[in-house]
């Protein structure tokens, strides 16, 4: 890794670490514990679960999962927790400068478990229920999604900082708006419309990080 990047080589995982993949052109990233040998657990959107679809995944050879169905906390092989994806490892014990310069969602200041424990954390969740995934409980975008797991593993905080970033994108510009909405006189009704339609389009785009997660 350098200053920049968190990228890293299989060849230096560690069992506990916290890893993640980006998706869809960097839009998002996938987050999920390394518990050692190739495997992954990782949470996956719950959405759909019990369903089958049209567009059927064919199984891993490797690790027997299938994409079709598995929802929840699922144990994975690295190949299908990253889909063909670079590999990266989220930081922890970083300076507060370091952290002001790194994207969200890639590090924090906070310390963590050794990674043992990690595992541990990780393994008694997927044991709840390693059938159906609900060691976790259901899947929410904003509450409840693949990186408050890891983190909630790693250092006992359910947070996510992609959620902290695109808040914090959204409520600058709800302050802006409503500064811009109270300064001018002009067409206050066109200013609340177009402050109204911008927020909402933040709101979609925050959805569409996570929504499709897997």
């Amino acid at each position: 890794m350098n200053l920049l990047s968190n990228r890293i080589s299989r060849e230096v995982l560690q069992p506990g670490d916290h890893i993640y993949a980006y998706r869809k052109a960097h839009t998002y990233s996938h987050h999920g514990i390394y518990v050692g040998e190739g495997w992954v657990i990782h949470f996956v959107n719950t959405k759909g679960k019990g369903k089958t679809s049209s567009k059927r995944k064919p199984r891993c050879s490797d690790c027997k999962n299938d994409p079709n169905t598995a929802r929840g906390v699922v144990k994975t092989c690295i190949d299908c927790f990253l889909k063909g994806h670079g590999l990266f490892r989220f930081e922890y014990n970083v300076s507060h400068d370091r952290f002001n310069i790194k994207n969200k969602g890639t590090c924090s200041t906070e310390s963590c478990y050794p990674g043992g424990e990690t595992v541990r954390r990780a393994s008694e969740i997927f044991d709840k229920d390693p059938t159906h995934g609900t060691g976790f409980g259901e899947y929410d975008l904003l509450k409840n999604n693949c990186e408050n797991f890891a983190s909630y593993c790693k250092r006992g905080t359910n947070v996510s900082e992609q959620v902290v970033r695109v808040s914090s994108v959204g409520n600058s510009f709800a302050d802006s708006s409503n500064s811009s909405s109270t300064s001018s006189a002009a067409s206050p009704t066109g200013i609340d419309d177009a402050a109204t339609s911008k927020t909402a389009f933040l709101i979609s785009k925050a959805t569409s990080f996570f929504s499709s997660v897997s």
